[in-house]
């Protein structure tokens, strides 16, 4: 048994004294190269005509409430007319054409109910 515990003792100590028994010296010579390019963005996205189909998107999901399609066709019109000066240009024209359709359906529907008396009239109410 005595046999059997020294040999742990030896097993268990002799990575732990061997691992320190030289000097170790290091010589590290650490060079840090970073290439940073900071993305230009300036004119290559189409942002005013993802802003412009997006507010064409929200006014498609307003259509029970005619004021505020009315009003998300108004900002995708301005938007998409922004989108005009840039270069990539397409999808702000086709943004703008949808939001000034819209905003035409939309007046239209406005300008026959008040004309009309509202849907609640053409029923007898």
């Amino acid at each position: 048994m005595k046999k059997i515990i020294l040999l742990l003792i030896t097993l268990i100590t002799l990575p732990n004294v061997s691992y320190a028994s030289f000097p170790v010296t290091e010589t590290e010579q650490i060079e840090v190269v970073e290439t940073v390019e900071v993305p230009n963005y300036g004119e290559s996205q189409p942002i005013w005509g993802i802003l412009s189909l997006t507010f064409v998107l929200i006014s498609f999901f307003l259509i029970p409430n005619v004021f505020l399609m009315l009003i998300s066709s108004f900002l995708g019109i301005i938007f998409g007319a922004i989108g005009f000066n840039k270069k990539l240009k397409g999808l702000a024209i086709t943004s703008f054409v949808l939001s000034l359709l819209i905003c035409i359906i939309t007046l239209t529907a406005i300008v026959v109910a008040i004309v009309f008396g509202g849907v609640g009239a053409a029923f007898g109410g």
